[in-house]
Protein backbone atom coordinates (compact mmCIF):
# COMPACT_ATOMS: atom_id res chain seq x y z
CA UNK A 1 0.00 0.00 0.00
CA UNK A 2 2.78 2.40 0.48
CA UNK A 3 4.43 2.25 -3.30
CA UNK A 4 0.26 3.41 -4.09
CA UNK A 5 0.33 5.91 -1.56
CA UNK A 6 3.67 7.17 -2.62
CA UNK A 7 3.07 7.27 -6.84
CA UNK A 8 -0.36 8.77 -6.03
CA UNK A 9 1.02 11.30 -4.23
CA UNK A 10 3.85 12.08 -6.69
CA UNK A 11 1.71 12.07 -9.52
CA UNK A 12 -0.98 14.80 -7.50
CA UNK A 13 1.91 16.95 -7.31
CA UNK A 14 2.76 16.73 -11.18
CA UNK A 15 -0.69 17.22 -11.93
CA UNK A 16 -0.97 20.16 -9.22
CA UNK A 17 2.46 21.89 -10.79
CA UNK A 18 1.31 21.23 -14.42
CA UNK A 19 -2.40 22.66 -13.80
CA UNK A 20 -0.49 25.79 -11.94
CA UNK A 21 1.96 26.40 -15.00
CA UNK A 22 -0.89 26.35 -17.69
CA UNK A 23 -2.81 29.04 -15.22
CA UNK A 24 0.56 31.17 -15.81
CA UNK A 25 0.51 30.56 -19.36
CA UNK A 26 -3.32 31.25 -19.97
CA UNK A 27 -2.63 34.38 -17.57
CA UNK A 28 -0.86 36.22 -20.53
CA UNK A 29 -3.60 35.04 -22.95
CA UNK A 30 -7.32 36.64 -23.34
CA UNK A 31 -8.91 34.75 -20.45
CA UNK A 32 -10.96 36.20 -18.25
CA UNK A 33 -10.12 36.00 -14.31
CA UNK A 34 -12.66 34.01 -12.67
CA UNK A 35 -12.00 30.94 -14.59
CA UNK A 36 -7.88 31.35 -13.61
CA UNK A 37 -8.64 31.80 -10.24
CA UNK A 38 -10.69 28.49 -10.25
CA UNK A 39 -7.91 26.55 -11.61
CA UNK A 40 -5.53 28.09 -9.25
CA UNK A 41 -7.75 26.94 -6.69
CA UNK A 42 -7.68 23.72 -8.05
CA UNK A 43 -4.06 23.40 -9.09
CA UNK A 44 -2.79 24.54 -5.44
CA UNK A 45 -5.33 21.71 -4.08
CA UNK A 46 -3.88 18.92 -6.03
CA UNK A 47 -0.49 19.86 -4.83
CA UNK A 48 -0.91 20.24 -1.47
CA UNK A 49 -3.15 16.73 -1.88
CA UNK A 50 -0.05 15.17 -3.06
CA UNK A 51 2.76 16.44 -0.81
CA UNK A 52 -0.19 15.33 2.11
CA UNK A 53 -0.10 11.96 0.94
CA UNK A 54 3.88 11.41 0.70
CA UNK A 55 4.43 13.21 4.01
CA UNK A 56 1.59 10.44 5.91
CA UNK A 57 3.07 7.55 3.45
CA UNK A 58 6.48 8.60 4.98
CA UNK A 59 5.31 8.01 8.57
CA UNK A 60 3.94 4.86 8.26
Amino acid sequence: MGNILYFLGRTLQLIGLATISLVVFMFFTQMSMEPLLVWTILGATEFYVGTWLLGKEGQT
